[in-house]
């Protein structure tokens, strides 16, 4: 009797034990001027959507540091972050593409937003960029879809559990849904995995200028297309950063001038792009102290 009592004991405490580690609270923890830099590789294969030039085949590398920067923090938690480009390079079917610093900024240009403990993201704010087209899986117009591409449920996270979630890109709300696959060890961390699939027609709208508008009347180009993907992100368990974040995806999509005349659209008018898109994207360890002032 007394060792079945045991047993049961036993049983209890791994039973306990196994759901303090299946069962998992995540939240997106931010301090004034905190400053996080991030390391991101995206490169575009195929017909790469460059305005006004559509049809330009090739393989579009970017390599760059991202900076978030927490301007303040309000009671709940909720940040308003600054994100945008600490440093570029970009590479063109494998030569260096021309492009330095403040040309890449204009068409990365530095945003804000709010972002709430569960990573919803809000009042997205940027200089509106150069850049008349949509990336699947973040806004190059605002970098905190890049940095915080997950907003979390209502509820701690199991092993295996699945929530739905809408996320805006630009012009577009894409619906994404995710699914926490549990912990996982990098560089002696216990990491949180995440992965997330999305799947979204496109129809979107561009003025004279190429960058998107909602007033249809005044549109002068119409896009539709369809992009889909996949990203997995890491999550680092104190604070919710990301460490480490891959992504697939693709983005087929035809652009054509909108005629009020009804007259005819020619097909050199269209141009249509069929990329496929794998993005990296890994945190930098902030450097302490002493290693700043050895520098020195």
């Amino acid at each position: 009797m007394r060792r079945l009592a045991s047993l049961l004991a036993v049983s209890a405490l791994v039973n306990a034990l196994w759901a303090q580690e299946a069962s998992s609270t995540l939240q997106f923890k931010f301090t004034e001027k905190q400053r996080e830099l991030f390391d991101a590789t995206v490169e575009l294969n195929g017909n790469l959507p460059i305005p006004g030039a559509a049809g330009m085949a090739g393989t579009l590398k970017m390599m760059m540091t991202v900076f978030m920067e927490v301007d303040k923090v309000e009671d709940g938690g909720k940040a308003t972050v600054k994100t945008g480009l600490e440093a570029f390079e970009a590479e063109f079917n494998g030569q260096p593409f021309p492009v330095g610093l403040d040309m890449a900024r204009n068409v990365i240009p530095d945003s804000t937003a709010t972002v709430a403990p569960n990573g919803k993201l809000s009042g997205l704010q940027g200089g509106g960029g150069l850049m008349g087209f949509q990336l699947p899986g973040f806004d190059p117009r605002n970098l905190a879809t890049l940095l915080i591409p997950t907003e979390l449920p209502d509820k701690p996270l199991t092993n295996g559990m699945s929530w739905n979630f809408v996320r805006v890109i630009g012009a577009l709300q894409i619906p994404m849904t995710a699914r926490y696959e549990g912990m996982e060890d990098y560089n002696g961390v216990k990491l949180h995995k995440i992965t997330q699939t999305f799947e979204q027609t496109i129809e979107s709208y561009q003025d004279a200028f190429y960058q998107p508008t909602t007033d249809k009347e005044a549109a002068a180009r119409v896009t539709k297309g369809l992009m889909k993907g996949t990203m997995t992100m890491w999550y680092h368990p104190d604070n919710g950063l990301v460490q480490r974040m891959t992504m697939q995806a693709s983005l087929n999509q035809t652009t054509e001038p909108i005629k009020k005349d009804g007259s005819e659209i020619k097909d050199f008018e269209r141009e249509t792009s069929e990329v496929k898109l794998t993005a990296a994207l890994t945190r930098k360890e902030p450097k302490t102290a002493n290693a700043q002032q050895s520098s020195q």
